[in-house]
Formats: C-alpha cells, structure tokens, sequence
C-alpha cells in the first residue's frame, strides 16, 4: 500500500474517532423517538417506569393516564443500540427491551417499514408497539 493511501487511511481514523459526538459524525445513524404512553384507566395506581441504555439512563418516572414520556437518540450503525424500560402498575411489573433493532424498534416486532417511531402503549391487559403511523399490535402481557 503506497505511503499516501495509509496517511490518508490513518488520518481518516483519527477523525472518526476524535469526533464521534460530532453532530453529523459519520457514526450518527438516523434519529429515533421512543414514547411510553399511559392508556390506563384513570382511577388506576401510577405507572411506574425506569429506561436506559448502556450509556444513557432516561430515569424513573411516574406516568399520569393519558401522558407520555419520550426520548429521542441517534442510533448507532456501527454499534449496537438497545434501550430497556422496566414497568410497575398495581401489582404487576414488568421489564423488557424497548429499541433494539434499526428497522422495526425491536427484532421480534410486527412493524415491517423502517421505523423511526417507536410508540409503545401501556393498557391493563398489556403492552402495544406502534411506528406512529400505523395500527398497534399487542406485544406483550403484563
């Protein structure tokens, strides 16, 4: 490999990892939003949630009916991206992951278009993931 194409190649490394916070860094995969919505009756206990990545926890939260909580990420293309949350409601809890995967928010969901919403409903008899745009399906029981 002549002289030239390593600099260029050594240079280009130093870049990519000096910069990876960088707004546009070449890490930076499309943005994603992530909402929990509480559809449980109004005179219910409080939903209780905790969410967090490996590098960034979002919190514990009580979530009144019909509110939301919601963040927003760049996925990594590079690494791999995944966010749980842990639920409390009544006497039921629950914990499992909430984005794991790029195209459908997580790998064993129902959503078929690349989603960059990933709408997540909590009623009494479980779990509902949406893209935003499109008709929710039961994920999970509680």
């Amino acid at each position: 490999m002549a002289y030239s194409q390593i600099k260029a190649i050594f240079l280009l490394c130093i870049l990519c990892f000096c910069f990876p916070q960088a707004k546009g860094s070449i890490f930076d995969g499309p943005k994603y939003n992530v909402y929990v919505w509480n559809a449980l009756p109004n005179n219910s206990p409080t939903l209780t949630v905790h969410c967090a990545s490996k590098d960034d926890d979002i919190g514990f939260h009580d979530i009144a009916p019909t509110t939301y909580i919601n963040w927003s990420f760049h996925a990594s293309t590079l690494l791999k991206t995944m966010f749980f949350c842990h639920f409390w409601w009544n006497s039921n809890d629950k914990a499992f992951e909430v984005f794991n995967d790029l195209d459908t928010c997580v790998k064993d969901s129902n959503i078929t278009a690349r989603a960059t919403v990933c709408q997540w409903t909590v009623k009494e008899d479980g779990f509902y993931l949406t893209d935003g745009q499109n008709v929710g399906y039961k994920y999970a029981d509680w």
